[in-house]
C-alpha cells in the first residue's frame, strides 16, 4: 500500500484522529537509536505482536538492521517515540531510499489507543519524508481480503485512514545463498506452521 501524492495523503478520518493525538497532548520524538529506545520500541513491538497476533522479530533484528543503515547512511534509519503523559504510546520505524520512504514497523500501546498516537508517528513521518523530497511513502503490506473477521482488517483500516492505496508488487523473492541451510530453514518454518 503506498501514497504516491504526500501532499494529499491523509483522508479525512486520518486527519481528524491527528488532531485528536495533538489535542491529548502525544508528543513525537525521534529516537537516537540509542540501545534504550530500541529496547523501548522492541518492547512496544512484542506487546503488539502479542495483541495482533504475529510472530515478533528478536531485538538483536532491530539492532543489527540500526547499526547496518545509519552506517550505510545516517539517514536512512528513523525511530519514532509517540508519548502520551510520560508513557510510550507507540513507536514506528521509517526507513528512506532515495525518494522512497517506507513505514517499516510500528507498534502500539492497548492501554493508549484512544490518544491515536499511531496517527501522530505516522502524521511526523509524512512530513519529515515531504522534506526529505520523497515522492513515495510505502505503508507496505496488507492482507488479501478485507473480510471484518480478519484479525487484520485494523491494520489495513488505518493504512487506507492514511490515505494509502492498494498496490500490488511482484512480491517478495528469497535469493538462497547457501541452498542446503536455506531447504532446511524452509522445512522447519513449514512444520512451524509459518
Amino acid at each position: 500500500m503506498t501514497v504516491r501524492d504526500l501532499r494529499l495523503s491523509v483522508g479525512r478520518g486520518g486527519r481528524r484522529n491527528i488532531k485528536k493525538s495533538a489535542k491529548e497532548g502525544v508528543q513525537v520524538t525521534v529516537g537516537d537509536g540509542s540501545p534504550e529506545d530500541l529496547k523501548a520500541f522492541h518492547d512496544l513491538y512484542v506487546h503488539t505482536a502479542e495483541r495482533d497476533r504475529f510472530t515478533p522479530r528478536p531485538l538483536r533484528y532491530f539492532e543489527t538492521m540500526f547499526a547496518a543503515l545509519s552506517t550505510e547512511a545516517p539517514e536512512r534509519i528513523t525511530l519514532y517515540l509517540a508519548r502520551h503523559q510520560g508513557d510510550l504510546a507507540a513507536a514506528t520505524v521509517l526507513v528512506r531510499v532515495g525518494a522512497h520512504a517506507v513505514y517499516a514497523y510500528g507498534a502500539s500501546s492497548t492501554a493508549k489507543r484512544e490518544v491515536r498516537a499511531s496517527n501522530a508517528c505516522q502524521w511526523a513521518m509524512i512530513r519529515d519524508s515531504l522534506a526529505a523530497g520523497c515522492d513515495v511513502y510505502d505503508l507496505r503490506g496488507i492482507t488479501p481480503t478485507l473480510d471484518a473477521d480478519d484479525p487484520h482488517v485494523g491494520l489495513v483500516q488505518f493504512k487506507v485512514g492514511t490515505g494509502g492505496q492498494a498496490t500490488r508488487y511482484v512480491g517478495e523473492w528469497d535469493l538462497p545463498l547457501r541452498p542446503m541451510v536455506y531447504r532446511a530453514f524452509d522445512l522447519y518454518m513449514r512444520r512451524c506452521g509459518r
